[in-house]
């Protein structure tokens, strides 16, 4: 398997290697005449008996060959073999909705994903999957009502450049053989950016209107599924036809040319036996509509393709359709015309009448052919965790690679201990731990380096964004997001869980609460049983969660509630390494496993304009803070300073318009950062940035890296009890003292800085650096 380890501006890394053309040639020849005996067999069918299968014998006049559709079938499933381009990153690409209008994109990724048919040795393949989601570039990358498509079909052609670049496959065959996927009506626009992808690439597409060149002899078109709840759970099924007293039904917006048209005709008539609306009364449901009807009409609007036409299918509702230059979805297997009626626009007019004509027998025909088709158009596994890649290794494997891992991490105690003992500081060219600032910069440099030469971490693969594999980056909880992302696609990261010392759990407590948790509820249920559920997942799939009970497995959370949620998981709290923010003792922190991350604001999702400010100096004011209040902390802290006419001491709970928040920090000598509602503050990192001294004010909090960083030569720590003595500490600190705090903590702000991609002692390093230090400290076994 080719590893890449890449993404589209900027987002990762390439690695490319060269293979040769002799190699090429002879892969090209092999495919081809696999593909030509393909062919053969497929034409053959025709004239041989119908072959056995276990599932499903397609047959009937639905299809226009039954035999000749379900050779080609059994052969594509005994020889296809599709290579996915690992390039890109979520949500643009290797991800997609699923619950929506365009659900078909992020079920087809998805599936696509984990696929058996999926080989990741691209000299294998037929086809070349080209894994982007245009859904995803309109929400991502398009500006609203920008009227502006450059960034979109600049993304997609950039993507393409990139894959044509790093591999030899596209420009080998301009194209014929890759293949992308878009449900979105914009995608046949963002897709002539590329000639050689409208041209010769495959295009498989909702929006398949020959009138905006859709081939229909090269592109695919694919049906347009609506999943309101990620799954078809509730869709599918309806009453049988004598129990559906509507002829026809229709309810939607107005849009497109037809539509109007429709409505001009048919609405409001009362007429029981045409139920057509603009907007659907509020007593009637819209499913429930459906299911009483006999056919249901599925016009254009905008765009060709309209899900109707599924949901029809799905409840038994014979789909009518009116468009123009639309060619239907896998017209090419299958006779629409045995299980839908086609109407002319031209004919609207006579709606009522043509189906009004078409015999009883015949429409009880269309209907149990229709739910018969159903089964081409219905998703599965589409919602949750869509896992069907399982890794079965013996015991015996297992105990082997655990004797090596434990042996790796013995030598790499063994060599920290003697490098700090005997030898003197190690030469490294980017940085040398050194000053007071470290507790013991020898120790903690050599454990960097091993760490660095030792390291492996496996992610599991299972779930999907945006709970999964993704976070926010511009967010006061923005280091979920940037963990997540760098961890992705770090060099730390193994594909082989054997090789593994550690175990990602890839969820964002953020995201939970922001997709899963019921705003005002203040029902936490749904949010821990995501997280419970997962790790159901991962230790059902996988041996190595049930191997350690969790205790070589870590997650990372930045929001408050990340460890209320991690108690849901007995094994999760007591055993694994909890990377939080919220590093609070009194609230189950154990800092002998657990990892106090810094909480780090990002209002752009870059350090830029954050960092530097001027020297000591040129910094009036003696201490600073605003800020809201909440917290036991906070309200002591404006009762004795809030409002004082003391040009020294500038406190606040509303910042005045006139000011600056980062000015106001760079004009002052401290900052004060004390607790919320919980320990962390932003505030603490945003002083190192700035050049301010962070003053904590907390209480039960494990200050973030304070197993190598000695804080107290770059902060001032203040008990609650004396903050009414604030201004007298600080006045008491000499200001030789001050001046060599703030130059220490200009130093230590390196291991808090935010850096794409990651630069060595930074934040990223420095996180995995502590929760590299709790594995040193546990030692793995089998229990046998």
């Amino acid at each position: 398997m080719l590893n890449y380890h890449l993404s589209i501006n900027g987002y990762g890394h390439l690695n490319v290697t060269p293979k040769s053309q002799k190699i090429y040639s002879s892969n090209l020849e092999m495919l081809e005449a696999n593909l030509a005996q393909v062919r053969a067999e497929i034409k053959e069918a025709q004239k041989r008996k119908v072959t056995q299968d276990p599932d499903y014998i397609p047959n009937g006049p639905m299809y226009w060959k039954p035999k000749v559709f379900h050779r080609s079938y059994l052969e594509m499933e005994k020889r296809l073999k599709i290579y996915i381009y690992e390039e890109g990153e979520p949500p643009v690409f290797h991800f997609g909705p699923c619950k929506h209008t365009y659900a078909i994109e992020g079920i087809f990724i998805q599936n696509m994903e984990v696929s058996g048919f999926r080989t990741f040795d691209p000299n294998k393949a037929h086809l070349f999957f080209l894994p982007f989601s245009i859904t995803m570039i309109t929400q991502v990358i398009y500006i609203p009502e920008s009227h502006d498509w450059t960034q979109m079909k600049n993304t997609a052609a950039d993507y393409i450049n990139l894959i044509a670049q790093s591999h030899p496959y596209w420009n080998r065959s301009l194209g014929a053989d890759h293949f992308m996927l878009a449900c979105h009506d914009w995608a046949p626009e963002i897709s002539f950016a590329i000639p050689n992808l409208y041209n010769n690439s495959i295009r498989a597409l909702c929006n398949a209107n020959t009138s905006e060149q859709f081939d229909p002899s090269r592109d695919v078109s694919i049906p347009e599924i609506h999943l309101p709840g990620g799954s078809t759970d509730g869709l599918t099924g309806g009453p049988p036809p004598n129990k559906r007293p509507i002829l026809v039904f229709y309810a939607g917006g107005v849009h497109g040319p037809i539509r109007p048209i429709l409505l001009q005709h048919w609405e409001n008539k009362s007429d029981p036996d045409v139920q057509i609306y603009k907007y659907l009364p509020q007593n009637m449901s819209y499913y429930g509509m459906m299911r009483k009807s006999r056919y249901c009409i599925c016009p254009s609007g905008y765009e060709v393709a309209s899900p109707r036409m599924v949901e029809g299918l799905y409840m038994g509702c014979v789909p009518v359709l009116i468009k123009d230059n639309y060619v239907i979805p896998f017209s090419d297997v299958l006779n629409w015309e045995t299980f839908a009626v086609t109407i002319p626009v031209q004919d609207i007019p006579n709606l009522k009448k043509i189906l009004m004509d078409i015999p009883m027998k015949r429409y009880l025909k269309m209907q149990r052919n229709g739910v018969q088709m159903r089964r081409h158009f219905e998703v599965k596994n589409v919602g949750g965790l869509n896992v069907t890649r399982t890794h079965q290794t013996s015991q015996k494997i297992f105990s082997s690679n655990l004797d090596k891992l434990e042996a790796n991490l013995a030598q790499a105690r063994a060599a920290i201990k003697n490098e700090a003992q005997w030898r003197n500081a190690t030469q490294d060219p980017d940085y040398v731990p050194n000053g007071p600032m470290y507790w013991n910069p020898k120790v903690f440099h050599s454990s960097y380096l091993e760490m660095e030469k030792t390291l492996k971490i496996y992610v599991y693969e299972e779930g999907d964004p945006p709970v999964f594999h993704f976070g926010p980056c511009k967010h006061t909880y923005a280091i979920e997001g940037i963990f997540i992302q760098n961890m992705e696609v770090s060099g730390f990261r193994t594909f082989d869980p054997n090789k593994a010392h550690l175990f990602f759990l890839p969820f964002s407590i953020t995201m939970i609460t922001q997709v899963i948790y019921i705003p005002d509820s203040h029902d936490w249920t749904l949010m821990k049983n995501t997280a419970s559920d997962y790790i159901n997942v991962i230790s059902q799939n996988h041996p190595y969660w049930n191997r350690s009970l969790g205790a070589d497995h870590f997650m990372l959370a930045c929001h408050d509630w990340g460890p209320e949620i991690s108690f849901a998981i007995p094994n999760l709290h007591k055993n694994a390494i909890r990377a939080l923010c919220n590093a609070n003792t009194s609230e189950k922190f154990n800092p002998s496993r657990d990892v106090s991350i810094p909480e780090i604001h990002l209002p752009g999702g870059i350090t830029e304009g954050l960092i530097g400010g001027p020297p000591p100096s040129k910094r009036p004011i003696l201490v600073f803070y605003a800020g809201g209040v909440h917290g036991p902390i906070r309200p002591i802290l404006l009762q004795h300073w809030e409002n004082k006419s003391d040009p020294d001491v500038q406190i606040y709970k509303y910042l005045p318009q006139n000011m600056s928040y980062y000015g106001m920090m760079r004009k002052s000598r401290y900052c004060i950062c004390p607790s919320g509602y919980e320990v962390a503050s932003p505030r603490m990192v945003e002083g190192l940035y700035m050049g301010c001294v962070p003053v904590l004010i907390k209480d039960n909090y494990v200050i973030p890296f304070s197993d190598v960083l000695n804080w107290e030569t770059f902060s001032v720590i203040i008990p609650v009890k004396d903050i009414p003595n604030l201004k007298k500490i600080l006045m008491d600190i000499p200001m030789r003292q001050y001046v060599k705090m703030q130059r220490r903590g200009i130093q230590m702000r390196r291991h808090f800085e935010v850096n794409s991609p990651p630069k060595r002692f930074d934040v990223f390093h420095m996180i995995l650096h502590s929760i590299w230090l709790r594995r040193l400290n546990v030692q793995v076994h089998d229990e046998r």
